[in-house]
């Protein structure tokens, strides 16, 4: 290690390591600073190649991952990217240590090459493939090993993506690998069937075998390819070979842990399963053979934790087959019967460990277990065979379902107590054999009609929720919430009613599933809409309410609930369902949240809670203040000490959240603010906070609303200068401009133009300066609304006079240059109602264009900004367009913070019209030109002939005749 670079470098990385904090930061500070020069990324992967200690090794490559994951192809302008000569340096090292480093090393530089192979494989890598296919042809088992994990992390990309032109070049030229990678596959099959026992040397070839099989997936899943299809038979005889072997010798003794022949098996079930999918005649001639070895896998199979991987990928070839056109090998009464008895039932079982986890891991079964969540899992594989099942043979699968479920429900009346697994797979399979589609939002669309829901409801699942004891046998008192809150749609409204006071005495459970499932149901409940209307009103649950609040915030009292995401995710759904009315409940509400607040604040550990916690806060200021605006200084008073803690003690990832409360309690108060929030307003300013990226968003809201209540108080206190400062920094990037055109066009809106007219030039010149030199799509969009913000409230001459101060006549050139080929890119209805009239303007009350130079620039804008409003006009026949935002679909969207920004939809800000007087765009057009022909007698109706086509000046006409409005 004679390079000082590299010894400083592996001494700060050793440091970082260390017990000690003062030490560690002092590394990461360290290294912080040495990663803006040129040639870190190559030292760091120098440290990697090193013969230091492997932890050293191991915590460089984290920070090489990091490094290019980041910058390599920095998204933001702001972020150093590495230089293209230290690329190609790198690029020419990374092969070889991946086939040389320890796995610990390997498995961080596998993801940094996943990252640069995206980016420059195969068109700017070009020497890459012949490498690899030279070091696959060795015979060192390690550098193949090596070899193979390396293109498993170039090809991986290649899953779930749908076939292009530029994926199918990539595939055309990674054909050459198809050859080496089978004859490999071969050398090692012929090493593990010739093996003199080294168990091993064994295990590493089943490794690398595997990898093969998960390069052969990669790159088989956008389709199959002329090269693999040619030597397909070889492929299948290998595929059958590893599906059907078995040594003794290589099975792990601890029943947890997944052996390398189950992980070679699943791997190959996987590939099979995803032919079915995707070429099912090409593999029909297969099917009898692997049909076979995958039923024998499964009716020897055992049910340890250690083969659940291979039990769900063959239970998913299975499921696969039954969609498929072959679906009939599985008609016979007696084939059905065995899956049944073989398959389904012993799979759909609880297991020890499943219940072990529902009593010590609670989190983690509500997971696996709640809506979507349970995709790995045999319980879930099993439900979707039973499902496929339905589909193809409904009232014989129903009928012989039903039967079993009827002997489980037998067996457990014997003796409730003692046989109460069999009612969990009872449920388990009624809910797989009656439900076809479902979504988060309604829980199921379609059932089967040949199961009545209604009955089994009643009989079975309501005595659960009834029971007297709310923590006898927990795990059924799960099962039946999670049955209603599947089937919540398919149960009439009066049944739910009825059952509504039941949820809420189970947040009384001492259970962390049953507590957590009963919120989950409630929650589900009061989100339901029937129809496009909430299907229960705030009156069918008024005496519930304070039972449901007290019960909630309690729960939060069980052990290991305390930061229960979705106990408080109910309690904002309650809020905001109840609305206003929660005014008589408010204070318990903000004394509880209040409280929990300042718990968080000093050690944040849940985002989910966190941030539903926030959410919470949000709706209660939303809906208490507009019961009774007063209330505001009660809420500030109780919050208030919360973030003093997130402001003092930098707690960043809180950040966001108080910034966006901050501005909902500002907006609010009415002008002008206390001085409290005049003197937070300074600090806001400083660049610290501005440099964290999740900031950004909240802070610039808040800006917003101190300018909206404080603008004048801003500019006499000598801020404006700071403002400015944010503006010019924002702008300037291309992850950010939108954020300070916002602060720009509060800043020309909410304070007078002679405060802003001497930061003007500088303003423009900054816009123009990133026109020219980094212009993209999402800044000229930004810009024109701003520009369009601007000629609303000063007019277009006010504008033209402003720009004009840094370059006489500019506004022309941008009219032709920038405006006229962007109009089509503002969306919104909104912004595009703003356009229209911003352009309106431009054109009935710029004087220049009514120039002979700028006569030609008139017609083109009036011509672009026709065409702009029929294009909205067909989008709404068709039913294209914007969505509006629903807080139903958005609560689903953030359930964290961390580097990025964490919508409040609770403290979002009412949708301001800067328009609310012009309620139609063309009839404001119609008059405006009206307006303008009588001013200029005779000149504006030959203008249009000559400016307009005959279907524009038609459509013109339309305009004018509705409005009622001459154009002379």
């Amino acid at each position: 290690m004679d390079n000082p670079v590299v010894r400083s470098l592996s001494e700060a990385f050793f440091q970082t390591l260390s017990s000690d904090q003062a030490n560690r930061r002092k590394a990461e500070e360290s290294i912080k600073t040495s990663s803006t020069q040129n040639g870190f990324a190559l030292a760091v992967l120098q440290v990697v190649s090193t013969d230091s200690p492997v932890e050293i090794r191991q915590a460089a490559a984290v920070n090489f991952k990091n490094l290019v994951k980041y910058s390599w192809a920095p998204a933001d302008s702001d972020r150093q990217p590495i230089k293209d000569a230290e690329k190609e340096q790198i690029k020419s090292l990374l092969t070889g240590l991946m086939v040389s480093t320890p796995p610990l090393v390997r498995a961080q530089l596998s993801e940094a090459l996943s990252v640069i192979s995206s980016y420059e494989f195969p068109g700017r890598w070009p020497t890459l493939l012949p490498e690899l296919i030279s070091r696959l042809e060795s015979g060192d088992a390690s550098t193949v090993h090596g070899v193979l994990e390396t293109a498993n992390s170039i090809y991986k990309r290649y899953r779930n993506q749908f076939m292009s032109s530029a994926l199918s070049d990539e595939l055309s030229y990674s054909q050459q690998f198809v050859q080496p990678l089978l004859k490999s596959l071969q050398r090692i099959s012929e090493q593990i069937k010739t093996s003199s026992g080294d168990i091993g040397q064994l295990r590493q070839a089943l490794s690398s075998a595997r990898l093969v099989l998960r390069i052969f997936f990669s790159l088989n899943s956008p389709g199959l390819t002329e090269e693999f299809e040619n030597v397909l038979d070889t492929w299948m005889e290998e595929f059958h070979f590893y599906l059907t072997y078995d040594n003794a010798a290589l099975a792990e003794k601890d029943p947890d842990k997944e052996s390398i022949v189950d992980a070679v098996k699943a791997a190959v079930c996987q590939n099979i399963n995803l032919f079915m999918e995707m070429n099912e005649e090409e593999f029909a001639k297969y099917l009898g053979t692997f049909a076979q070895d995958v039923w024998t896998q499964l009716t020897r199979m055992t049910l340890n934790p250690g083969q659940d991987n291979l039990a769900m990928s063959a239970i998913r070839f299975l499921t696969t087959l039954v969609k498929g056109v072959h679906h009939g090998l599985f008609q016979d009464d007696k084939i059905l019967q065995q899956v049944c008895e073989q398959i389904v039932i012993p799979n759909i079982r609880l297991r020890d460990d499943l219940e072990e986890m529902f009593e010590m891991n609670w989190v983690e079964y509500v997971r696996r277990d709640t809506e979507g969540s349970d995709m790995d899992t045999r319980r879930r594989a099993a439900t979707d065979l039973v499902k496929a099942l339905t589909s193809k043979f409904e009232a014989k699968v129903t009928e012989l379902f039903t039967g079993y479920v009827g002997a489980l429900l037998a067996e457990h009346a014997q003796n409730p107590s003692a046989n109460w697994k069999a009612k969990d797979c009872a449920i388990y399979l009624v809910v797989a054999l009656t439900v076809r589609g479902r979504t988060a939002a309604q829980g199921a669309t379609t059932t089967n009609q040949l199961v009545n829901i209604g009955d089994f409801f009643n009989q079975q699942i309501g005595p659960e929720l009834t029971s007297s004891s709310v923590d006898e046998l927990p795990i059924l008192k799960a099962d039946a919430l999670k049955f209603l809150t599947i089937l919540r749609s398919q149960l009439p409204t009066p049944v739910l009613l009825a059952a509504f006071g039941n949820l809420v005495a189970l947040l009384g459970s001492d259970s962390n599933v049953v507590h957590t499932y009963a919120a989950i149901a409630i929650e589900r409940l009061l989100a339901s809409k029937e129809n496009g209307r909430q299907r229960f009103t705030v009156s069918d649950l008024q005496t519930q309410l304070m039972p449901l609040l007290n019960n909630l915030f309690g729960a939060f009292q069980k052990p290991e609930s305390g930061e229960n995401e979705y106990l408080m995710k109910t309690v904002m759904r309650v809020i905001t369902f109840v609305g206003p009315e929660i005014a008589p409940v408010a204070a318990l509400c903000l004394e509880r949240l209040a409280a929990m607040l300042l718990q968080v604040c000093q050690n944040p550990t849940q985002p989910g809670f966190n941030h539903y916690l926030f959410e919470s806060v949000a709706a209660l200021i939303r809906y208490s203040a507009a019961a009774d605006i007063s209330k505001v200084a009660d809420l500030e008073k109780n919050l208030f000490p919360a973030f003093n803690v997130v402001l003092q003690q930098d707690v960043q990832e809180f950040h966001p959240y108080v910034f966006q409360i901050f501005a909902q309690l500002i907006e609010l108060r009415t002008a002008p603010l206390p001085e409290l929030y005049m003197t937070i307003f300074k600090p806001l300013l400083a660049p610290v906070f501005w440099e964290r990226p999740g900031n950004v968003p909240a802070l610039t809201r808040l800006l917003q609303a101190y300018l909206v209540k404080a603008g004048p108080q801003i500019a006499q206190q000598g801020l404006l200068e700071g403002v400015l400062g944010i503006f010019q920094k924002l702008v300037a990037s291309k992850s950010h401009d939108q954020e300070g055109f916002r602060i720009m066009e509060a800043l020309i809106k909410y304070l007078p133009p002679e405060v802003m007219q001497p930061y003007m030039p500088t303003v423009w010149s900054l816009l123009f300066q990133r026109l020219q030199s980094a212009k993209t799509s999402r800044f000229v969009r930004g810009f024109l609304v701003f520009l369009s913000h601007f000629i609303v409230q000063r007019g277009p001459s006010a504008l033209s006079a402003s720009m004009d101060a840094v370059q006489p006549g500019i506004l022309l050139v941008l009219l032709q240059q920038v405006w006229l080929p962007s109009m089509a890119s503002v969306r919104g209805e909104t912004e595009e109602k703003l356009l229209a009239v911003a352009t309106t303007k431009v054109v009935c009350e710029l004087p220049e264009l009514q120039t002979a130079q700028g006569a030609p620039v008139w017609g083109q804008l009036l011509a672009g900004l026709l065409k702009g409003l029929e294009q909205r006009k067909l989008e709404q026949e068709n039913g294209v367009g914007d969505v509006p935002d629903n807080l139903e679909d958005l609560a689903e969207e953030n359930q964290g913070y961390a580097a990025t920004f964490a919508q409040l939809h609770n403290a979002a800000p009412a949708e301001q019209d800067p328009l609310p007087d012009v309620k139609d765009a063309k009839a404001y057009l119609a008059t405006s030109l009206s307006r303008l022909s009588q001013v200029q007698p005779g000149k504006i109706a030959p203008l249009l002939q000559t400016s307009l086509s005959p279907d524009l000046q038609q459509r013109l006409q339309q305009y004018c005749q509705s409005a009622g409005a001459v154009i002379a």
